[in-house]
């Protein structure tokens, strides 16, 4: 196993609800364990006006000051309790949310985003928050996301078992080598799952998660492999061993255009537990 994890600064971006709140404990866990610096972020979307002609395009309308210096106070007061004692910097933007918060991750060299998913409606199972999920499409950092499900109830994290999700794709390596050592650096037991939806597709899968093994250095405490859908094997899985985090690879970003695969994508949807994605 390697050098610990480069992860010295932690990004929360922050909309105000209660499911951002949930997550600062998170946040606030992560920092302690690699002593990473936390930054909360909001961001004040610009403000448009719609000309009478349809011809040319709405023109945006500059933000009040006042706007900006109310939500910079109502930032310094967010999870005050909770961040009693921890140094974080607070800052308000202004602009399109995802891309002041791409452009912050790449200025700032943050090494990990941690953030809420928003579902709403009668469809909040199937759904992601678009922010959340244009972040995951365009940051190339690991993300960290929220059990997506309202009726989570959140407790204290420990993040002391720790399951690991392959698809024996070409990313496969740098997902174990990612969760290998973030289960090293917390003191975590580390699990890994792999499923397939056919039997036929799932011969041979023992032979190559031994070799990804050998090849990354990392060795699970148990290999878990499903025949059938692979989101909800994962999802069950989790479940079944009280996993404190999955971590999964969210797809070759150059190679997939930057898009969530399908799998990744509904993992994060579906969940019983935060997902780390690489």
């Amino acid at each position: 196993m390697g050098a610990v994890l480069t992860i010295d600064k932690i990004l929360v971006p922050v909309d105000f609800s209660n499911r951002c709140l949930r997550m600062i404990a998170d946040a606030k866990a992560l920092a302690a364990i690699y002593g990473a610096e936390l930054t909360l972020l909001h961001v004040v979307n610009p403000m448009y006006s719609f000309p009478a002609t349809a011809i040319s395009g709405p023109a945006m309308v500059p933000i009040p000051e006042s706007i900006i210096v109310d939500r910079q106070k109502q930032l310094d007061q967010f999870a005050a309790d909770e961040l009693q004692g921890v140094a974080v910097r607070r800052f308000v933007y202004e602009g399109e949310a995802v891309e002041q918060i791409a452009g912050f991750v790449q200025s700032e060299n943050v090494n990990l985003i941690v953030m809420a998913t928003h579902g709403y409606g009668m469809l909040r199972r199937f759904l992601i928050g678009s922010v959340t999920a244009k972040v995951l499409h365009d940051v190339a950092c690991p993300v960290f996301t929220g059990v997506h499900m309202d009726h989570h109830d959140p407790v204290a994290p420990a993040f002391s078992h720790v399951l690991c999700a392959v698809d024996l794709g070409p990313q496969s390596s740098a997902v174990l080598s990612w969760a290998g050592q973030f289960a090293s650096d917390c003191g975590a037991r580390l699990d890994l799952v792999h499923a397939a939806p056919s039997a036929e597709r799932l011969a041979g899968a023992a032979t190559e998660i031994a070799k990804l093994q050998e090849a990354t250095g990392v060795k699970a405490e148990e290999v878990y492999l499903r025949d059938g859908e692979p989101v909800n094997a994962v999802c069950a899985v989790a479940k079944e061993i009280d996993a404190d985090v999955i971590v999964i690879g969210r797809g070759d970003r150059e190679g997939l255009n930057g898009m969530l695969t399908t799998h990744s994508y509904a993992i994060i949807r579906q969940s019983p537990r935060p997902v780390v994605s690489v």
